[in-house]
């Protein structure tokens, strides 16, 4: 125990008052992990000192509730007798928030990729209320993988890409890049051996070419007559910089440059940075286009430096120029500002924890939610509001990205907006330096799939996949509702079944809130109408009727979102024998006879509501599908197209052949409603069908 103690005191001064709690969570913690291993066979003690010494040393963290959480953050999750309230009952409200953030979700009946992304989702959004969780996480992690190497070869891959996906982007979005860096050249030898190992030997060798010493000398010379002292640092580009988390490749094409130089003024005035630049750019001549200067704007983060880029031998290089000042605040990044109780500066506290908080409350798959916290961190540009203000968003961002970044009701009611003077569709991809302005409609956009994956901001795609979710609930609960009232009536029940006591048991029983919840189970497919009325039998007035028909659901019009026409058995709008396979993804139509029902989903063609095209109503907008007939050349399809009515909108008819080299045709055409629908495809009745897709053009301003 003493050693321990003595250990901690190293990087813990123990004569400070307010450092007492942390020796008291030694002590708690040594007796908790007594007898506890590591696979590397040393005392489990020696992993919660270690973070709390990462955090103290390596990232200049010195708040004792924050060193005392890191040496309790696996005390709950590996002590079975020890719980919550035991910490906070010992160490305050404070702590045990801490702690509780740091512990994985361990519900046991979900399965690995769930809980995983559960236990992501719960870190986030616990960060968005105390940064002081995802530090303790970002050294544990640190400290497991630099450990990684007496874990299993299955466990080693899981944990790496686990780092690269999650807690590398997470530590570059708090600026924390030598963190960042560390991450990944501790993760990726695990998932590229030999790659990492060939770019490491090259990354040597660079950094001690004669090239590079030159460059170097050169930047000297030119500012050997400047009025104040400076450092120059070359730097090799890390294993990250050569990483594509798009592609998951890991190549020398990955980066734009290799070596980065970086010139340190011993100054506090920041002009002296744009003297500087204008003798560096004298001896250098930029590469067009690509002066940042993160002084005049800096980053959200705070970060402030010069980037000027420079080709020497058709290679590039990158040069930055910053303060003392500056160059620290880089080092530290948000830690530099960060304190328990005020976190961080105002404005980029709230930008970083509404990021966490979108990010954590995202409802789309686990994949996704990853691809948003590498977009939390992706390459950015700046976009100017009519007034000047500047903001930055992820490279390939679009109009509705910048809606959102200024204001959540601004992107909900987002039509388009005026760029650079010229009207654009609220799809339009943003360009660095762009001055735009944002035009609003009464009504709010109508959220889809494809909407979502245009978006590149987290905020945006989380507030799109927020409207969607909203959208398929609603209709859920409609045709939960349709569905609930056709088994009452085939049950003989009275009208009053629905105000009954014996359905109120029923739903406290089933921990569910009202009738609207109830709906939306049933149109989810979460709840099945048969047994609510299993547990009704006491509101039964008379005797069932003999009632064999399967329920339906009437479907007057499209949705994107929420109706998806299923690849396996390629049904079409309008076509007979139709069931609908309900979820909380919206609604996917089949063919009654489609196989995949029962080998895939296990379902049957009689379990599923039958789907009744309303052919009388007429879709308030028309929709555009792209068809892709297969089989058929351009001149066949055009022939069937003849015999089409008159009134029907093609917008599109060209040729196309599949992998096979088979023809196909593409149609692209516009419908009104599933008579015209019907008419259509009916022409290829004897062919296969693929729909592609089928929207609107709501886009537009």
């Amino acid at each position: 125990m003493e050693n321990y103690r003595t250990y901690l005191a190293g990087y813990v001064d123990d004569n400070l008052p307010e450092n007492e709690i942390v020796f008291t969570a030694l002590d708690f913690a040594v007796r908790l992990h007594a007898g506890q291993k590591r696979k590397s066979n040393e005392p489990y003690i020696i992993h919660p000192l270690s973070v709390a010494q990462i955090l103290s040393q390596d990232l200049g963290v010195r708040d004792p509730l924050i060193l005392a959480s890191a040496l309790l953050h696996d005390v709950v999750e590996d002590v079975p007798d020890i719980s919550l309230d035991d910490i906070q009952q010992e160490f305050g409200n404070v702590v045990a928030e801490l702690v509780d953030g740091c512990t994985k979700m361990s519900l046991q009946r979900l399965d690995r990729t769930t809980l995983v992304d559960l236990t992501h989702s719960k870190l986030l959004l616990s960060s968005s209320r105390r940064l002081g969780i995802l530090l303790i996480k970002m050294a544990d992690r640190l400290h497991n993988i630099k450990t990684l190497e007496f874990s299993k070869k299955s466990k080693q891959r899981r944990i790496a890409l686990e780092t690269i996906e999650i807690y590398a982007p997470l530590a570059a979005k708090l600026n924390l890049f030598s963190l960042k860096r560390e991450l990944f050249q501790l993760a990726l030898p695990y998932l590229y051996p030999k790659k990492s190992k060939r770019l490491l030997n090259a990354t040597r060798e660079i950094l001690n070419s004669p090239e590079v010493f030159e460059i170097q000398r050169a930047i000297r010379q030119a500012l050997t007559d400047f009025h104040c002292s400076f450092t120059i640092r070359p730097r090799a580009k890390s294993l990250s910089s050569y990483y594509s988390p798009v592609k998951r490749t890991l190549e020398v094409g990955n980066t734009e440059n290799q070596v980065d130089f970086t010139v340190t003024l011993e100054t506090d005035n920041y002009l002296d940075c744009y003297t500087a630049l204008g003798m560096v750019a004298n001896l250098f001549p930029p590469v067009p286009r690509t002066i940042r200067d993160f002084i005049a704007t800096p980053k959200a983060n705070g970060y402030q430096s010069i980037h000027i880029r420079i080709s020497i031998n058709a290679k590039e290089f990158l040069i930055k120029i910053r303060t003392e000042e500056m160059a620290t605040a880089a080092r530290q990044g948000v830690l530099s500002q960060y304190d328990i109780n005020q976190s961080v500066g105002d404005r980029y506290a709230q930008e970083i924890s509404e990021l966490f908080k979108d990010i954590g409350e995202y409802g789309g798959p686990a994949h996704q939610r990853k691809d948003l916290i590498r977009l939390a961190e992706s390459n950015e540009i700046f976009i100017l509001t009519p007034k000047g203000d500047v903001h930055y968003l992820p490279r390939g961002s679009i109009v509705l990205d910048f809606a959102y970044r200024i204001h959540s009701n601004l992107g909900d009611y987002c039509r388009g907006a005026v760029i650079n003077g010229d009207l654009k569709p609220l799809t339009e991809r943003l360009k660095d330096g762009d001055k735009v302005e944002i035009l609003t409609f009464p009504d709010t956009i109508d959220a889809d799939p494809d909407l979502e994956r245009l978006c590149q901001s987290p905020r945006a795609k989380s507030a799109v996949n927020k409207s969607l979710q909203k959208k398929r609930r609603r209709y859920a609960r409609r045709i939960g509702k349709e569905l609930l009232v056709q088994e009452i009536q085939r049950a003989g029940l009275a009208e009053t079944f629905l105000d009954s006591e014996s359905l109120r048991l029923f739903l406290e029983f089933k921990n569910i809130e009202d009738l609207g919840q109830m709906f939306t189970h049933i149109g989810q497919d979460l709840l099945s109408p048969q047994e609510i009325l299993y547990y009704a039998e006491s509101s039964r007035t008379k005797s069932p009727q003999p009632d064999h028909q399967p329920s339906t659901i009437r479907i007057a019009g499209l949705k994107r979102g929420i109706h998806k026409f299923s690849n396996c058995c390629r049904p079409h709008p309008g076509q007979d024998s139709i069931v609908a396979a309900l979820s909380e993804r919206g609604v996917a139509f089949h063919l009654q006879s489609c196989r995949s029902l029962a080998t895939r989903h296990g379902l049957g063609p009689e379990e599923l509501p039958r789907v009744v095209w309303d052919f009388n109503s007429q879709w308030q907008i028309p929709l555009k599908f792209d068809v892709r007939v297969r089989g058929k050349s351009l001149a066949d399809s055009i022939m069937l197209l003849g015999l089409i009515p008159k009134g029907l909108e093609i917008l599109q008819i060209e040729n196309a052949s599949n992998r096979r080299n088979i023809p196909d045709t593409l149609i692209s055409l516009k419908l009104r409603n599933f008579k015209e629908a019907h008419d259509f495809f009916a022409c290829f009745k004897t062919t296969a069908i693929a729909i592609k897709g089928y929207g609107r053009e709501l886009y537009r301003p």
